[in-house]
Parts: structure tokens; C-alpha cells; sequence
């Protein structure tokens, strides 16, 4: 295999646009051209093209032949109710099969916690979904079933796109934007304050209960906006 074609190469490219799609830099419905996987990254034609795979693969990228192949996945209304539908099935499935007790996870969780609020108190859009996903993600690996943590981790990684869609639309209404996230910060605590005392009742309930505000946040947003909430709807760039 040639340099220019080594798997990590690919990983590299599939990490960077990714990210780029979660963060909005590429916006619902732009087309990816394999151009700049070739130049970015001197990649050949095959591994670019696998590179388009693996996002299309994690619901992030679409091929449409009308459209000169691959575009970035819209944020569609229909996908949302079916998005956090999932969100809520792994998060209540999380709430009760968690191991409260596995060998370092409240520290884990600590650490991920304190850098959490440092990056909200930054506004660091995409790093706030990235460790908040991983603040999930730690809690998944205790249930030692990688069907599911896939599953919940590939969930989770299209939530991040609508949260950052959400974060840079409430720059608009900043009093509302910093109450809800000092909410995120209290939900974090209150779980890991259930988990220290054992109390999976209450671990459970705040679980689930924290989960719902991604939905709940979102709908405050198009309510703002006045977006129809139809199942034809399609989201609008950030600023639209």
C-alpha cells in the first residue's frame, strides 16, 4: 500500500470532516468535493472515496448524483424526531444497565466533568459536544457490550451536530444560553452526586430527565424562530 493510501490517512480525513459537519463549517446540503480529500490529504481516488463512505456510513454525508455526488447530510426534521427518539432509548437503556460501582468511573467522570464546564465557560461549541459525548460515552463502556456503545457513540455523534446548531443559533439570546448551560452543568453534578451516593433511582430519573433537554432545547430554538415544524422541514445554516 502506497504512503498516500495508509488507513490512518483516512481515519485522519474521515476525524477532520467530521468535525467540520458537526461544527456546521460544512453546512447541511454543501457539496464535499474529492477534490479536497485528494489535495488535503494526497490521498488516491479509492481511499478519498472511502473516506466519503465511512460519513455516509455515520449518517453525515449523502450521495446525489444530481448534485455532483457527495453532499453534506441536511438536518431534516423528520431525521430529528427519529434522532433523539434513539437518544432517548440508549440514554434510558444507560440509566439502568450503568454500573454505578465499575472500578474508576466517578473519577473519570469528575475529570471529564471539570473540563466540560472550563470549555462551556469558553464557549467552545464543538469541544462542549465532544465532552459531553465522552462524559456519555464513559458511562457506556461500563455496561462491557460493544454493540451498544457503538451504537449509543454513533447516536451521540449526530446529536453533537444539532446541539451545535442549536448553540450558534441562542447567540442570539445569550441570558437564555448561559441559563441553560449552568442547567447542563447541574444536571452533570446532580448524576455524579447519585452515583457517589448509590442511588440508582435517582441516577436513573436524572438520566433520562437530562437526556429530554436536548429536544427541549431545540424546540425552544425553532419556537423563537418561528420555524413550521412539519416533516418536510429542513434546518437553515447558523445566522439563517
Amino acid at each position: 500500500m502506497a504512503p498516500e493510501e495508509t488507513p490512518s490517512q483516512v481515519s485522519l480525513a474521515v476525524e477532520l470532516l467530521r468535525d467540520r459537519i458537526i461544527d456546521l463549517t460544512l453546512a447541511p446540503g454543501s457539496r464535499i468535493d474529492e477534490r479536497l480529500l485528494i489535495d488535503r490529504f494526497g490521498l488516491g481516488r479509492t481511499p478519498a472515496r472511502e473516506a466519503l463512505n465511512r460519513l455516509a456510513a455515520e449518517g453525515f454525508v449523502a450521495f446525489r448524483p444530481n448534485r455532483g455526488g457527495a453532499v453534506v447530510q441536511p438536518l431534516d426534521f423528520r431525521e430529528f424526531e427519529q434522532l433523539i427518539e434513539a437518544h432517548q432509548f440508549c440514554e434510558g437503556m444507560l440509566a439502568h444497565r450503568c454500573r454505578l460501582d465499575a472500578p474508576g468511573l466517578l473519577e473519570d467522570l469528575r475529570a471529564l466533568q471539570d473540563r466540560y464546564a472550563a470549555t462551556v465557560a469558553a464557549r467552545d461549541f464543538l469541544e462542549i459536544t465532544r465532552l459531553n459525548t465522552a462524559f456519555h460515552m464513559r458511562m457506556y463502556a461500563t455496561m462491557e457490550n460493544a454493540l451498544i456503545e457503538e451504537f449509543a457513540r454513533q447516536v451521540h455523534r449526530r446529536v453533537m451536530r444539532v446541539l451545535n446548531y442549536t448553540y450558534q443559533n441562542e447567540l442570539a439570546d445569550p441570558a437564555h444560553q448561559d441559563a441553560q448551560f449552568e442547567l447542563n452543568l447541574a444536571q452533570h453534578e446532580d448524576i455524579l452526586a447519585a452515583m457517589a451516593a448509590g442511588d440508582r433511582t435517582g441516577f436513573a430519573t436524572l438520566l433520562v430527565d437530562h437526556g429530554r433537554y436536548v429536544s427541549h432545547r431545540l424546540i425552544h430554538l425553532l419556537e423563537r424562530r418561528r420555524v413550521d415544524l412539519v416533516p418536510a422541514w429542513v434546518m437553515p445554516g447558523p445566522g439563517a
